[in-house]
């Protein structure tokens, strides 16, 4: 596309002379067939109950025997009823905030750590007591922060009670006074809480717990039974019958290891007859596998093959029904016959010996040892397993092989549910599971006790299921969404398109030339898409329909809005000149209830594209790379990942945005910046500020701009939809977007969930044990991010991120290392950023950002402002990475930004800064606003 410069004062010119009518007339089209719902499918995921919304819903319950009334755990604390899951419109109100709640003593659920979410910290689990009819016991699981204790974690297992009055009515309020903690302990890591709750049919609860912290089970904690409950399925009595037994005590020293104290987490009261013999709440049922004797035999205190130390004997873990276990997210009993099927998500990263790392299915059995950290799936584990060591294979596994059959593909296994329900007759008696990851969702049945799986539906983000009380119907949730789905029925038909032709989107195939009101228009810097040129268009066809323009933040589109991306590849790569096979032409429609996508994928003549599976689809694509021929494997993502990606926190369309729009082209006839474009032709609500003074992305290739400034373009467009801090819905602690500082990213030495020391999300002059560059490369036994539809690595971004760790970062100061470094202490009062330790009328942190010296009151930047021949020019000398823009003002009161090009306030590479523009007559003052970047 050939580019032009523009001046945006000559087109307010244009527009006031015609009356700010559009230049170009916009074009409606109500030709194109390009519906407001996905395709159907044989199995439909659907919302569960119109008009009533959620707040990352991760738990589902009902009382026993209840046919009406669904309760609902949000991560946040909530627990939440549906009064009647059958009503026309069904209503949800609270049971009992948890956050308000806890008392006893002062806690806070937790759904974010730190920096950012996860979704295994908050309201994980919680189960009804299967007399509670009588009783009215909730009993909840949930991680907690203490707040006499920051930065410290803790698991509990707690009873609540429902008043008698309160169980019958339809909206039960639970008594938010009635805690009684069961068990609690203390966790050092954030993640792998598992946290999942059930009672079973021998009416014991069973509770699974991960290995307290990612990766590798750093802590050596899934294969020891003597120090606290961590990677383990725990079955305990909350009845305390009659012949079961008192829990050892909670006093190991040998627990006592890196700082985390072995106190008892097992509150005790003492007998009411004031012997002073004090007991826990709950009872170990006589038959758990390590009591020493049992009605089931009598265990020889060994584990593994090896004898317990005698010392540690009087602490083993006697709750623990099984052993072994990574991070048991979800798991189901079957209440016709008691058997546990449990998901345990496996390990993001690889080792040497297993570099197809598994998602497990487990059938939990009594003493059952599955094997992590010295297994994984069937694969050998992280660990070096002792010699004799033994293991239960899972019953099923899925590979973390992203190119194999995109249908069996996973990376964060969601156990499920078993279906009873009568809407699916062919599922009766299935397992229904899915994947957090690739959003596919399974029913595995058993034909001759062997496992058949089948990809049924998807959904991107799924984190549970349960079901529907009223009818057996399966329910499930996403984590960013706000809706319960349910899955239904449906009769696939030929309604939607099933080619690209017929969609009406492009009038002519060969050229790609797009109908009436389907825009072209372009970005500043391009997702990695495995060496893809790609092409874009949208259209809101109905002509009248807006957007809503925002600087910084996502915009806003209308129902209706249609986004379109096309997909080439080089058939010799590297070269433009060489000729291009058409790929895929990804669809992308803003819709009422959120937004779909559908790829279709061109034939190898490339005369048309026929509709993608809904599971996506993998296959190889030839072309020469460096002279030889190669086989490239090319990954259409299934209709549910687009929703993994394309969520609300993203805002949607993840390109169509300030920093990538901020682009000089041109469009229809349109010569000039693509904002401009967008509103002369009545495209916005809103008009945007001038492009002279609105950021961009940049791209790795323009040198001009420094390179840190390059990279943190690359992460915000190919990482920070995700990763996104409190906002994303990637659970980590760092921030990849355009705007906080980096200091605000969390990713200069930043704690990494997925590998522990000496990794660090990126670590100064060490890109060896930089984390976020080791998931760009996939290497070190480290999966590829991003996750979805790659499979090629990205060489130009990994050296721009490899030479911004080794040459620019280690140079890089903090204001706290500038601090340091200029008063000889982090904490004298001198170094506040809001002092003047030199009394020359610059703040120290003023004097940080401008580069010059805070004790010398003859240092501080000047800039230089002259006149040549009717024009302004302001010059200043800026130190590296600082974001520079140059304010006006007519009175010393009202400033606003200059609008001249180069005012963009993108990061400066360092050294003298100059603006120029037009003067407007006298009595203009100019002033010089700095910012980190």
């Amino acid at each position: 596309m050939m580019l032009f410069p523009f001046n945006r004062h000559l087109m307010a010119w244009c527009l006031a002379c015609l009356a700010f009518e559009p230049l170009i007339a916009r074009t409606a089209n109500g030709l194109l067939n390009v519906p407001a719902t996905p395709p159907p499918t044989t199995v439909q995921v659907v919302d569960a109950f119109p008009g009533v919304t959620f707040n990352r819903a991760l738990v589902f319950a009902s009382p026993p025997g209840d046919e009406k009334r669904l309760f609902v755990g949000e991560i946040g604390g909530k627990i939440k009823v549906i009064p009647d899951v059958t009503a026309a419109a069904p209503t949800a109100s609270v049971a009992i905030d948890l956050a308000a709640a806890i008392t006893t003593p002062a806690r806070t659920p937790a759904e974010s750590w730190d920096l950012g979410p996860n979704l295994e910290c908050g309201l994980l689990g919680f189960a009804f007591h299967p007399d509670y009819a009588a009783n009215g016991y909730l009993f909840v699981f949930y991680s907690a922060a203490k707040a006499s204790d920051p930065g410290v974690w803790y698991q509990r297992l707690s009873r609540f009670t429902v008043p008698p009055g309160e169980r019958e009515q339809a909206a039960p309020l639970v008594d938010p006074g009635s805690e009684l903690i069961l068990l609690e302990q203390r966790d050092r890591g954030p993640n792998h809480n598992g946290g999942d709750v059930h009672f079973g049919p021998d009416g014991y609860l069973y509770l699974s717990v991960g290995d307290e912290d990612n990766p590798s089970d750093h802590f050596n904690n899934s294969q020891r039974i003597d120090m606290n409950f961590f990677g383990a399925m725990l079955r305990i009595d909350v009845d305390k019958k009659t012949g079961n037994l008192e829990p050892n005590a909670h006093t190991n020293p040998a627990a006592s290891v890196e700082g985390f104290s072995a106190v008892d987490g097992i509150p005790r009261d003492e007998s009411p007859t004031g012997s002073g013999v004090f007991k826990a709440r709950y009872s170990i049922p006589i038959d758990n596998p390590y009591v020493p004797s049992s009605e089931e035999g009598t265990w020889d205190g060994t584990l593994n093959g090896a004898a317990i130390a005698p010392e540690s004997l009087p602490y083993v873990r006697s709750e623990f029904w099984a052993i072994g276990l990574r991070s048991p997210w979800r798991f189901h009993i079957d209440q016709s016959n008691g058997e546990i099927m449990l998901g345990d998500v496996g390990q993001s990263m690889a080792w040497p010996a297993a570099p197809h790392a598994a998602e497990e299915l487990n059938i939990i059995k009594r003493g059952g040892n599955f094997g992590w950290p010295y297994r994984e799936g069937t694969f050998p584990g992280p660990k070096t397993a002792p010699p004799g060591f033994t293991s239960l294979d899972p019953f099923y596994q899925l590979d973390h092989n992203i190119d194999g059959d995109p249908n069996y593909r996973a990376r964060c296994f969601i156990g499920g549910v078993i279906y009873r329900g009568s809407r699916f007759a062919s599922l009766t008696g299935s397992y229904v599971f899915g994947d957090f990851i690739s959003g596919n969702i399974w029913a595995l049945t058993r034909p001759g006790g062997v496992p058949a799986v089948q990809r049924i539906a998807g959904l991107g983000q799924v984190v549970t299921f349960g079901t529907d009380p009223s009818n057996g119907d399966v329910l499930l949730t996403d984590y960013s969404g706000t809706r319960i789905r349910r899955l239904v029925t449906a009769t696939p038909g030929s309604a939607f398109p099933n080619t690209l032709g017929a969609t009406g989107l492009f009038t002519d195939l060969a050229t790609l030339t797009p109908a009436p009101a389907v825009v072209p228009y372009s970005v500043n810097l391009s997702f990695w898409s495995d060496h893809a040129v790609k092409r874009r268009w949208f259209s809101i066809p109905d002509g009248t329909s807006r957007m809503t323009w925002s600087r910084e933040d996502a915009w806003t589109f209308p129902a209706g809005q249609i986004w379109v991306k096309h997909f080439d590849l080089e058939t010799e790569r590297g070269n433009p000149e060489s000729p291009k096979k058409r790929i895929e032409t990804r669809v992308l429609v803003k819709n009422p209830e959120g937004i779909y996508g559908v790829s279709y994928r061109w034939n190898a003549a490339g005369t048309q594209a026929t509709l993608a599976a809904d599971g996506g689809e993998t296959f190889a694509v030839e072309v020469i790379k460096d002279g030889a021929p190669y086989s490239q494997t090319w990954n259409i993502p299934s209709r549910a990942q687009c929703n993994i990606c394309h969520t609300p926190e993203a805002g949607y369309a993840l390109s169509f945005n300030t920093l990538q729009l901020n682009l000089e082209g041109t469009i229809e006839g349109f010569t000039g910046n693509q904002l401009d474009f967008l509103e002369s032709q009545g495209y916005l609500t809103n008009s945007p500020d001038s492009p002279n003074v609105l950021p961009r992305h940049l791209r790795p290739e323009e040198e001009e701009h420094p390179i840190e400034a390059r990279v943190r373009s690359y992460l915000a467009v190919n990482c920070g939809y995700c990763h996104a801090g409190a906002a994303g819905t990637a659970p980590t602690a760092w921030d990849g977007r355009h705007g906080p500082i980096l200091d605000q990213t969390g990713l200069i030495r930043g704690e990494a969930t997925s590998a522990q020391a000496p990794y660090k999300l990126v670590l100064p002059g060490d890109p060896a044990h930089s984390l976020v560059l080791r998931r760009m490369a996939g290497t070190g036994g480290f999966s590829r991010m991003p996750p979805l539809a790659t499979s090629e690595p990205d060489a130009v971004n990994i050296e721009l991120m490899t030479e911004w760790i080794n040459l620019s970062l280690p140079d890089r100061k903090s204001y706290a290392e500038w601090r340091l470094e200029v008063f000889g202490s982090a904490t004298s009062p001198e170094g506040e950023p809001g002092a003047d330790a030199d009394d020359d009328g610059q703040l120290n942190h003023a004097e940080f950002l401008a580069g010059s010296q805070a004790l010398d009151p003859g240092s501080f930047l000047v800039p230089v402002l002259s006149l040549s021949e009717g024009a302004v020019l302001l010059d200043a000398v800026i130190p590296a990475n600082r974001s520079v823009q140059v304010e006006r003002s007519t009175n010393l009161l009202d400033w606003s930004l200059w609008d001249v090009p180069g005012n963009h306030g993108l990061a400066h590479p360092g050294g003298p800064a100059a603006f120029t523009g037009p003067m407007s007559g006298g009595g203009e003052f100019f002033r010089i606003r700095l910012r980190e970047r």
